[in-house]
């Protein structure tokens, strides 16, 4: 298999993409691949030969059925998560244009097909609710709470206090080095003594300039981004309740936490 016929190939031709697509459910005949993919016969013939040239796909020579190889299946999987992430790009395309997207690593900004089933909750004219209310509604049905927060809103610490004492909640939050200091000074001494004892409850400061907000917990995930200026935008979060995302969410999570020292 040579990758650059494979890469010129597939980009070149919607049709062996589709072919691929139809394979990855299965063994089909050159009859069943034309009801999916909807082309003339003598082009998915030319395509299936192609694709059997660079060892992509096999025939059976007794059912005459088409399959994909290993080669082909490994291939397929990269190009699934492609075209999963070009459907986020575009999906959110004014979302990802507008904001800074440094706080999020590369690794996992090439997963960004995970959050594909989304959606972009904005504070509208029509539509006067801001993002975090319907967060905290949200985080009120949660079992377990991680989040990385570099801004403090001024209802989020007895929210989270009301949730890890009432309701013990496992929470786990990593903010700046002033977002916790001032937690500490708009809370009692005695509530924080409180919270230091609570089991449930681990806080951690990160030394470095935080350019993303987001929280993931066992029912969803909330990701909110800063403008290019370095001011964080109120008016905008993408939540979605997927494993996907929940789940990378999860990674984004535990790529702060290696790098953030527990204060509590």
């Amino acid at each position: 298999m040579n990758p650059d016929n494979v890469l010129k190939m597939l980009i070149a031709s919607n049709v062996r993409c589709k072919v691929l697509l139809a394979l990855s459910e299965g063994p089909k005949t050159l009859g069943e691949i034309h009801k999916m993919v909807g082309s003339t016969k003598s082009t998915i013939s030319h395509a299936l030969g192609d694709l059997m040239d660079e060892r992509l796909i096999s025939q059976d020579p007794d059912t005459k059925e088409y399959r994909l190889t290993n080669l082909g299946y490994l291939v397929f999987l990269q190009m699934k998560n492609v075209m999963e992430a070009v459907e986020t790009i575009r999906k959110f395309e004014d979302f990802w244009f507008a904001h800074d997207l440094g706080g999020i690593p590369d690794e996992l900004l090439i997963q960004i097909g995970d959050l594909k089933d989304s959606e972009l909750h904005t504070t509208t004219p029509e539509y006067l609710r801001l993002p975090h209310e319907v967060y905290m509604e949200l985080i009120k049905t949660s079992k377990w709470i991680r989040g990385v927060s570099p801004i403090l809103f001024s209802d989020y610490p007895e929210e989270f206090l009301n949730l890890a004492f009432g309701n013990e909640v496992d929470i786990e939050v990593i903010t700046t080095t002033g977002v916790y200091e001032k937690l500490i000074e708009v809370s009692s001494p005695e509530a924080v003594e409180r919270v230091q004892n609570l089991p449930n409850v681990r806080l951690y400061v990160i030394e470095e300039e935080l350019r993303v907000a987001f929280t993931v917990t066992d029912n969803f995930l909330s990701l909110g981004l800063f403008f290019p200026d370095g001011t964080y935008d109120m008016m905008t979060d993408l939540i979605s309740t997927s494993e996907r995302a929940r789940n990378w969410g999860l990674e984004l999570f535990e790529h702060y936490k290696r790098r953030a020292k527990r204060v509590f």
